[in-house]
């Protein structure tokens, strides 16, 4: 067992090697490298991992690009806390969340006249804080700022 992982891992170091000169040369030269390889578990590995390859690459997603794009994704998405004066009832939460949840590029929002809050996520390259503080003050509620931003 301690074998087959360790030609495993060797092998996952020499497919990414392999991979990047696929892409940059000829692969009649890279199969030609594995085929003359002498291990057994190299070639049944190489094909497995070929296989897996072909069928992920089939769902048409790009793992580099699918990567990057997470990767944008996750810093243009924001979560903020607002202190929001004004709200009395749930009525005024449902104001204050119809308002805020026009702007594009804004996911959700929850407002709470309980603790004078709402809490909004959005993406930060369609809209800014700005936006959600004018949309909020068009309702007839003042926002005071982010809530962890005044506790400091």
């Amino acid at each position: 067992m301690k074998d087959l992982l360790l030609y495993t891992l060797d092998f996952i170091v020499q497919f990414k090697e392999l991979l990047f000169y696929l892409l940059l040369h000829e692969f009649d030269k890279v199969k030609t490298v594995i085929l003359d390889s002498k291990s057994k578990h190299m070639k049944q590995l190489f094909f497995v991992f070929l296989v897996a390859a072909i069928l992920t690459s089939c769902a048409g997603k790009s793992t580099s690009t699918g990567e990057a794009s997470e990767a944008a994704t996750a810093v243009a998405n924001k979560t903020i806390t607002l202190a929001v004066e004004g709200m009395t009832c749930t009525g005024c939460e449902g104001t204050v969340q119809e308002s805020v949840g026009k702007i594009a590029g804004v996911a959700s929002v929850k407002a709470s006249h309980l603790d004078s809050t709402a809490v909004v996520s959005f993406d930060s390259t369609q809209t800014s804080i700005a936006a959600i503080g004018a949309a909020i003050t068009e309702a007839g509620y003042v926002m005071k700022g982010e809530k962890s931003h005044l506790q400091q």
